[in-house]
């Protein structure tokens, strides 16, 4: 552990570098605002633990800790290059026998332009691009099978070993080594490896931009064996994330003396020797490591019961500090009352500069890298837009990731919705939680754009050709359908279903999914099965013998798993003449409801004279003179009736809203199964229907047909609502639907 003495070197170092970089701030002399400085905030002293107390973040599985590592690594900023020795020992938790091991080589993906990655992505990710003598990768220049076992002797175990073959597979972000014998139950194995990770210019999560560099999936990783499918170990694409076991980490690294260091985990030890700096990280049941180097990040401190939060800004966002800082609490404060306590005793918050965009946006375990507030020179003032969404939302939501993936591990290359969506799901939580319901994200000329709103833009048109529950290499390569759909198509399901069924059976069962998969590596049926056990395989909406149910098995198979929509209309609404009790009556046929009207004897069906009023949507007079004109008649002696059509191929129920010229609103639930359905109000003028009034159904992104007023005299278009309404709709959509993360 660090040394009091070294403990105060660090303190008093950082402090004098944020100290200057604060003040300078302060005045302008770095170019920004001197009424927007961010204060000098004074350094939290670096937890003794990587771990919290237990009595605050719960137990530890043990046999959640699958493989640990002792990482030394050297770090030549003028080559961008890391050269490292990682030894790592490997614990056999299933009931298979190997002989193999795969491991990841991630930088491999920007090797060359044929590769999976590039192929896909064709060198362009979220409008960066690889330039072309800017390439990375990784080289193996031996792997040995050491003959010490036992985590306490990792690093005795350093020597010559056993050296082993490996290969790379078809696609070089691959390797598979071969063991020096089988390993069975509950057997380990300990491997060193020898490599050279070169990092590219960053673009796509990781990488350097000058004096800055990012090193994220930069070391070889073994994959994880499954208990049903053995070795799991995807190649790098495009949309595809990572998949690893818990363990623990010692890692050394040595920088030059001048960098400015963030790293996973805790820092132990620090010295300087000979113009470099050489500090000792410890990680604890964490399934990655993570590490920033810039000697221009301006550090920011904080805490929250007994977690140390740091930022790592360039100087350029130095003054938003105190945004994402509020952000970050409220949001852990948020997912932690949602889903447990975090469990770890550190966060970092690293904000790339500008030039190094490309590795905004990424979240590694207690350390992840968020974006800039758009407060820059030439944003709109504030009467045409206030917005509390950019740089605070990717904040928000990468430390989500904290819960979903970094502590319920879901598999991110096979079902990248489990923790993309149920993440951003996670995070319009946090927004109700700090703001209130259904908060505005943005105001554009006073006009909100609410969580819910977000959700539905969100969702976009590519998500209607996509099915949520997937592998991330099924989706296309402009990763338009991948957005929309592992993030807001997901995030709108689960809000949709929680809308619909409770909110309290709801949170219980996401609770007791976190509580039963921390440490471990869920499926997406486990969430599926633990959700319909705790609000119901079929939730009443309504009571007697016709009640309407909602089939939570039918609603999650159809959301995840086609790519069915929902889109509800009204058609119409019609006053008419009351028709006497006996010549009236409804038929179902193929599904289609049918009002049908007799006039007369059963055998006749030819109205008698002026019996057709000619009052239809529109309300108009009836021509025949021998009538009253519908919209004369006292209200006993009309009816109105509602058309209703499921436009999109999704079949839930819906509520209708009803509101009367002469009576007490009604709310109704149709089933939504058939295609149409017509409601009649005997002796009650309609107003106005509205479908799903509470805004419940996410998962609806048309929304416009949803309303219609019934007919009468005076119009209610006023020719400048609608127009106003799209170009709203089409500004917040390019300010919202462009950067899922």
């Amino acid at each position: 552990m660090v040394s009091d003495n070294a403990r105060e070197r660090i303190r008093l170092r950082r402090f004098s570098r944020s100290s200057v970089a604060a003040a300078l701030l302060h005045v302008g002399v770095l170019g920004c605002d001197a009424t927007v400085g961010v204060p000098p905030s004074s350094p939290v002293e670096e937890p003794t633990s990587a771990l919290r107390p237990e009595a605050t973040r719960g137990s530890v599985p043990a046999d959640a800790r699958v493989v640990d590592f002792l990482i030394d690594a050297r770090l030549d900023a003028d080559a961008h290059e890391i050269a490292g020795t990682v030894t790592m020992r490997w614990t056999n938790r299933t009931q298979r026998t190997v002989d193999f091991m795969p491991f990841h080589l991630y930088m491999n993906a920007f090797r060359a332009s044929d590769t999976r990655w590039m192929s896909a992505g064709r060198g362009s990710f979220r409008g960066d691009e690889l330039g072309e003598d800017a390439w990375g990768y990784i080289d193996i220049a031996e792997v040995r099978a050491m003959s010490t076992e036992g985590v306490g002797d990792l690093e005795g175990g350093r020597g010559p070993g056993t050296v082993l073959a490996w290969s790379e597979l078809e696609d070089p972000s691959l390797m598979s080594v071969t063991l020096p014998r089988p390993v069975g139950p509950g057997e380990d194995i300990t491997l060193e490896l020898d490599f050279t990770t070169k990092l590219p210019r960053v673009f796509a999560r990781t990488g350097y931009a000058d004096d800055f560099h990012f090193a994220g999936q930069w070391f070889p990783k073994p994959g994880v064996l499954s208990e049903e499918e053995g070795w799991q170990a995807h190649e790098f694409t495009a949309w595809s994330e990572f998949f690893a076991d818990f363990g623990d980490y010692e890692v050394h690294l040595d920088v030059p003396e001048e960098m400015v260091v963030g790293a996973t985990g805790i820092l132990t030890d620090t010295r300087v020797e000979d113009g470099r700096s050489h500090y000792t990280y410890q990680a604890e049941m964490v399934h990655d490591f993570a590490w920033v180097a810039d000697p221009d990040l301006v550090e920011h401190w904080g805490d929250y019961e007994g977690i140390r939060i740091r930022q790592l800004l360039a100087p350029e966002y130095a003054r938003d500090a105190e945004v994402h800082m509020d952000a970050q609490i409220w949001t852990l404060k948020s997912m932690e009352a949602r889903f447990g306590p975090y469990p770890w005793s550190t966060i970092t918050i690293v904000h790339p500069p500008a030039k190094a965009s490309g590795a905004g946006g990424m979240e590694y375990p207690t350390l992840y890298t968020t974006g800039g507030r758009a407060t820059r020179p030439g944003a709109p003032p504030t009467w045409l837009l206030e917005e509390r969404f950019t740089g605070i939302f990717v904040t928000v939501h990468e430390f989500g990731h904290q819960f979903f993936q970094g502590l319920v591990a879901s598999n991110e290359h096979d079902q990248p919705w489990l923790d993309e969506g149920v993440n951003t799901f996670a995070n319009y939580l946090a927004y109700e939680d700090a703001y209130g319901p259904n908060p505005w994200v943005a105001r554009i000329a006073g006009h909100p754009i609410t969580v819910r709103d977000f959700g539905r833009l969100s969702n976009a048109g590519p998500a209607d050709r996509e099915e949520v529950d997937k592998p991330a290499s099924e989706f296309g390569a402009s990763g338009r359908g991948y957005g929309a759909t592992a993030y807001g198509k997901a995030a709108a399901v689960l809000y949709t279903l929680r809308a619909v069924v409770g909110a309290g059976p709801f949170d219980r069962g996401m609770r007791r999914y976190v509580d039963e998969t921390r440490f471990r590596h869920p499926t997406g049926k486990k969430l599926e099965d633990i959700l319909v056990d705790e609000v119901g395989a079929r939730v009443p909406l309504t009571e007697g013998p016709d009640a309407v149910h909602f089939d939570v098995r039918a609603y999650l198979d159809q959301a995840l798993r086609s790519t069915r929509t929902v889109n509800f209309l009204v058609a119409s609404i019609k006053t008419q003449r009351k028709i006497k009790k006996d010549g009236f009556y409804r038929h179902e046929h193929d599904g289609q409801s049918t009002l049908h009207r007799h006039y007369g004897s059963a055998a006749s069906h030819d109205p008698p004279e002026g019996a057709e009023d000619g009052a239809g949507d529109s309300g108009e007079e009836g021509k025949s003179a021998k009538k009253t004109p519908v919209s004369k008649l006292p209200v006993e002696d009309v009816e109105s009736v509602v058309k209703i059509v499921r436009d999109g191929d999704f079949q839930l129920p819906v509520e209708v809203l009803v509101e009367f010229r002469d009576a007490d609103p009604e709310l109704v639930i149709w089933d939504g199964q058939a295609r149409v359905t017509e409601l009649v109000f005997a002796e009650r003028r309609v107003d106005r229907v509205t479908l799903d009034p509470a805004g419940k159904l996410l998962i609806e992104r048309i929304r416009h047909d949803n309303i219609r007023w019934g007919p009468r005299e005076e119009t209610r278009e006023d020719g400048l609502s609608a127009p106003w309404g799209r170009v709203i709709e089409g500004l917040a959509t390019a300010l919202l639907n462009g950067g899922l993360l």
